[in-house]
């Protein structure tokens, strides 16, 4: 944020003496997947492995706790744009386990008749499930001059996971995931009782624990939305005043429709100030090759220093659009 601020300030110095004001907007990318998982084209179940005690019965607990996993995994899943619309169905695994060696999960036709009884070509399943007893601490802290001291509670609950992803048509599993993270509450407050207060109740963190495990194992197997900053330039004159107010109203097609003319039109920095213009409406509806090409034009007709630093995070973004589809697929 501080870089951005900064790098948007250098400009505004820097150009202020014949430049127009510069207009800030936000921008949210798409980023590739941390932990890819090739999802396209498939039918998904998710699948809890519950293993049976000495007794022959489940753990109540690790049922529970399990399904709470899956729970945020199927929200988190399901919100995304590239699954919205489609239903996770979620599955309990009874498991016999001798000496810690659980042949079913390695048995292919043991997961083979799951996936042919849930009718689905990927199985995700959420092994090894641990969750720790919370852990609550409180200190004061001294944050500046104005603030002063104040105390700082925590609550962390430490989890691991490990989420398998089995193939059906590869009969095969294609990724192993293993989660070992710490859910943390934090709360900051003048009195210790006030700081404590605004922690969630020790009873039942375990449950919400393993449901935001979920929603993040979920996040980082899918790509994300990232939010960045662009400007542009709010240029004089009739066309430009009208290129910005539609600008300003997210109407990128109208505001290009001005800009376009400007830098046609227009000669010197003028025109690579509108070509600038247009190379972010082109990024803004997805065009990124037409995002370059006006950029190509603002840097051959006066090459101010932005120009670079631009055209390399079109090219990142292109990069990114190819690599998220890579990891769909493969």
């Amino acid at each position: 944020m501080k870089k951005t601020l900064s790098y948007l300030l250098a400009c505004f110095l820097l150009f202020a003496a014949c430049a127009p004001i510069i207009k800030v907007v936000n921008v949210e990318s798409l980023v590739p997947a941390k932990y890819p998982v090739a999802y396209s084209d498939k039918s998904i179940a998710i699948l809890n492995a519950l293993y049976v005690n000495t007794e022959g019965s489940l753990n109540y607990a690790d049922e529970l706790l399990a399904n709470m996993v899956a729970k945020g995994f199927k929200q988190e899943m399901e919100a995304s744009d590239i699954f919205r619309g489609y239903e996770f169905p979620v599955y309990n695994l009874s498991l016999i386990c001798d000496e810690n060696q659980c042949d079913e999960l390695w048995d292919t036709d043991y997961l083979n008749s799951i996936a042919e009884q849930t009718e689905s070509s990927l199985l995700i399943i959420i092994d090894s499930l641990r969750i720790a007893q919370p852990q609550q601490s409180i200190t004061q802290v001294y944050l500046d001059y104005y603030y002063g001291k104040v105390f700082y509670a925590k609550t962390i609950v430490p989890v691991t996971v490990l989420f398998r992803y089995y193939d059906f048509e590869q009969q095969t599993y294609i990724a192993n995931h293993a989660v070992s993270d710490t859910v943390l509450w934090e709360a900051v407050a003048y009195k210790a009782t006030d700081a404590l207060a605004k922690l969630p109740e020790m009873g039942g963190l375990d449950t919400l624990a393993a449901q935001r495990i979920g929603k993040h194992m979920a996040k980082i197997t899918l790509p994300q939305w990232q939010d960045s900053r662009r400007y542009y330039y709010d240029l004089s004159g009739a066309k430009g005043h009208a290129a910005t107010a539609f600008a300003e109203k997210n109407n990128w097609r109208q505001a290009m429709y001005y800009w376009g003319q400007i830098a046609v039109e227009s000669t010197g920095k003028t025109s690579a100030y509108a070509a600038f213009n247009m190379a972010l409406g082109a990024e803004m509806l997805g065009d990124y090759p037409l995002a370059i090409e006006w950029l190509t034009l603002a840097k051959n007709t006066a090459n101010f220093p932005e120009i670079d630093g631009y055209i390399k995070r079109i090219q990142q973004r292109i990069a990114d659009k190819n690599l998220i589809q890579q990891q769909l697929t493969d």
